[in-house]
């Protein structure tokens, strides 16, 4: 039998194992064996914004049931497509579970896309699969950096290129909820290289100290004083999605907040509060990466801008295990795991599922 996690898509807080027969390819389909994948808070929102985006789709479940996309690495053990072989290894776009069959096409020496009839409406960055391999930006030993950072980081990556694509909205100051969370840090990461505005972080009480220790952010404030930003033209990058803290930014800053991005829902659980859309300052916008990418995909070409992304990747990886160390667990004790992610993980812990 092969072993699935799920959860209730109207109530993150209800999850289950379920076992199905294990999977067999069709004509023209590959059989992947999932051998880890990495759980952050970024699968969190996948599961929030699970109807909203469309992630429930990627791989179905019966009923109310469904099941949070992950990113990992799989191995080929079964194929019925000439051009994959047994024993290739792929990353990409997973459920939790021991196996996912896909139907390769696209096939290129750097990897696949998935053309599942019921992916084919879905955004096309999430049906690629990448070949693990060092020729292909993968280097040995970091399996487990590039499952856990590789997703956050590029949209950290594609965030700093879109403000400065725009300008940064004419913004003196980068503000960035929920900062101690990877995506944001991140992006922290990439202003501080970048230079040339204030990049401020927002965080708990018991986060604090860790962002502040990070050395990327100018100015660190707890929630409780959002009302102690600098008046001056800002931008809001909301990674916690958290309603009452969007607010506060909001009529603190008024007419000085002149672009306010919602990106991650850090904090699913704080989502009653004022309509955004009646909020002074630049109305929220919800920013979706893929579309970043594509726009500089066409301007740039696809291999300028990868070569791009994954300069920067390394940059970051040579740094982040200074503030964050790996753990990893086996995949029966990925409910255990989830829940710790669900509740709210210690940020300097990034957790990988084995299987």
């Amino acid at each position: 039998m092969s072993a699935n996690f799920e959860v209730l898509r109207g109530d993150l807080n209800q999850a289950r194992a379920v076992e199905t027969p294990p999977l067999v390819p069709l004509s023209g389909e590959i059989v992947l064996r999932i051998e880890k994948f990495a759980l952050t808070a970024n699968n969190i929102t996948y599961g929030v914004a699970g109807d909203l985006i469309g992630y429930w789709q990627f791989f179905p479940a019966e009923g109310d049931w469904g099941r949070i996309p992950v990113w990992g690495i799989g191995e080929v053990s079964s194929s019925e497509h000439p051009d994959v072989q047994i024993g290739q290894r792929f990353y990409g776009y997973f459920p939790m579970s021991q196996e996912l069959r896909v139907k390769p096409a696209k096939i290129t020496q750097r990897g696949f896309a998935d053309a599942s009839e019921h992916r084919s409406a879905l955004p096309v960055v999430y049906n690629q699969y990448s070949l693990v391999s060092p020729e292909n930006g993968f280097a040995p030993g970091l399996d487990n950096h590039a499952m856990l950072y590789r997703p956050l980081f590029t949209t950290s990556f594609v965030l700093d290129d879109y403000f400065a694509d725009n300008d940064f909205f004419n913004a003196d100051s980068v503000i960035l909820g929920s900062a101690s969370s990877k995506t944001a840090f991140g992006l922290a990461f990439m202003l501080h290289r970048r230079g040339g505005k204030k990049v401020v972080g927002l965080t708990s009480q018991s986060n604090k100290d860790f962002v502040e220790k990070l050395g990327i952010y100018d100015e660190v404030l707890c929630y409780d004083e959002v009302e102690n930003l600098a008046d001056e033209p800002s931008a809001y990058i909301d990674m916690a999605g958290n309603k009452e803290v969007l607010a506060r930014v909001h009529h603190h800053l008024r007419e000085n907040l002149v672009n306010s991005c919602s990106v991650g829902i850090t904090h699913w659980d704080a989502r009653q509060g004022e309509d955004p859309t009646s909020l002074p300052g630049a109305s929220p916008t919800m920013f979706f990466a893929p579309s970043q990418i594509v726009k500089r995909n066409k301007e740039l070409g696809p291999e300028v801008y990868q070569q791009r992304i994954t300069q920067a990747t390394d940059a970051f990886f040579a740094v982040v295990d200074n503030w964050v160390s790996i753990q990893e667990a086996p995949l029966n004790e990925v409910e255990q795991v989830y829940r710790t992610v669900l509740k709210g993980p210690a940020p300097n812990i990034g957790y990988i599922v084995t299987s």
